[in-house]
């Protein structure tokens, strides 16, 4: 950005046939350069030499004489407002008559004075030009100021997403027989949402959810937070659900005070005997999809978290079968609307993935995304979440 002490170059180009009109005007217009403003006068004697001299040079400021040999000022005017950074032109015209005036201003003059002039009318229409160019200046300047900040931004978010795409747990993630597949689809740059999947011990593996509240960079930080303080580096994943609940609930800190929370669920499975804990904080309920039917796990549920420190939580206990698979999501899955149609909803969820629970794990979420996607006219809503778990047949 420039300096407010800084000068600002006006770049003059000067056109006129006869040297002693030429010289005076340059001196004239030496004599009007105001505080601030430094003049950089280029002269040329003809429209031709000053179109050659415009394809090497920017300028800011063109006053041309109308009658000149070889090309006149009108024509010359032509061709310079054929640029799309055309600069400001200002005509100098011994014509006086109203369609002599019409003409050169339909011709791409900005403004024209009337042979002979007064100094003063010269200097007042020359520090107008100057005010409309330095506007026209500073304009630019914060256009490419704020074009810079965009990219920075846009660089930034890209990188924030890689590092959020890092969170994620594997792809075809599998633990003794246990085949876990993830989608993942922020509604912008960055998600609310995040999830993950890890071994505890030889015999159990832990598991977490997260929708934070809103969208963008502030829920984004927030759920990497939160998930920082989920990773088995800093959280005793031997603990059950329900105190690894209270301890993240007392962990949740919205600094900026703007009333997110969080929904999570956290889960445990037990890989030899299949059995599974879950706890609760206004997440949506999962899924089990057996070869009869799709139920609903009746988890008890506390508020989300981030609402009241005090909340104390439930965990609750249930047995999967051989084959059986065990399916979490966000809100935003089942939330999505259709222009037409309305909310996808959690009834047509669950038909769906009864209709494809016979498809592979890795098929079926890429088929429940394609469904998602189609519903909302793949325009993004919501981020989309899904994690899905296989037992193993025997």
């Amino acid at each position: 950005m420039q300096n407010a002490n800084t000068p600002t170059t006006i770049s003059i180009l000067l056109v006129e046939d006869t040297f002693s009109e030429r010289y005076y005007i340059a001196s004239l217009i030496r004599s009007f350069q105001p505080e601030n403003v430094e003049f950089d006068i280029i002269q040329c004697e003809d429209g031709l030499a000053a179109l050659e001299k415009c394809r090497t040079h920017q300028f800011d400021l063109i006053i041309s004489d109308w009658r000149m040999p070889k090309m006149n000022g009108v024509e010359f005017c032509k061709r310079v407002k054929a640029k799309n950074d055309a600069a400001y032109f200002l005509l100098l015209t011994g014509n006086d008559q109203t369609q002599d005036m019409i003409y050169a201003m339909e011709s791409g003059a900005d403004d024209y004075i009337t042979k002979p002039f007064l100094a003063s009318v010269l200097k007042v229409k020359v520090q107008a030009a100057v005010r409309l160019i330095q506007a026209k200046k500073s304009v630019t300047e914060s256009k490419q100021q704020l074009q810079s900040l965009l990219t920075q931004t846009q660089s930034e978010l890209k990188q924030a997403a890689t590092l959020q795409q890092s969170l994620l747990p594997k792809r075809n993630l599998s633990f003794d027989n246990w085949t876990i597949r993830h989608y993942f689809e922020p509604a912008t740059e960055l998600a609310g949402d995040i999830l993950q999947c890890f071994q505890i011990d030889k015999e159990w593996i832990g598991f977490y959810v997260i929708d934070v509240s809103g969208h963008g960079a502030s829920a984004a930080m927030l759920s990497f937070t939160l998930a920082q303080g989920l990773s088995p580096q800093r959280m005793d994943w031997q603990q059950s659900p329900e105190k690894v609940m209270n301890l993240l609930n007392v962990m949740f800190d919205d600094p900026g005070n703007l009333g997110q929370f969080a929904t999570v669920m956290i889960g445990k499975i037990n890989t030899n005997t299949h059995q599974l804990q879950l706890c609760n904080a206004g997440h949506p309920l999962p899924l089990v999809l057996s070869k009869l039917d799709v139920q609903t796990i009746d988890v008890p549920t506390g508020l989300p978290i981030g609402i009241d420190q005090h909340c104390q939580y439930q965990s609750g206990e249930y047995q999967l079968y051989p084959g059986e698979q065990l399916l979490l999501f966000s809100d935003g899955v089942y939330e999505v609307n259709n222009p037409k149609f309305g909310m996808f909803g959690l009834d047509r969820l669950k038909q769906r993935c009864f209709s494809a629970k016979a498809m592979p794990a890795s098929k079926f979420l890429r088929h429940l995304s394609y469904i998602l996607n189609l519903w909302q006219q793949y325009k993004p809503q919501d981020d989309m979440s899904l994690l899905l778990f296989t037992a193993p047949e025997s």
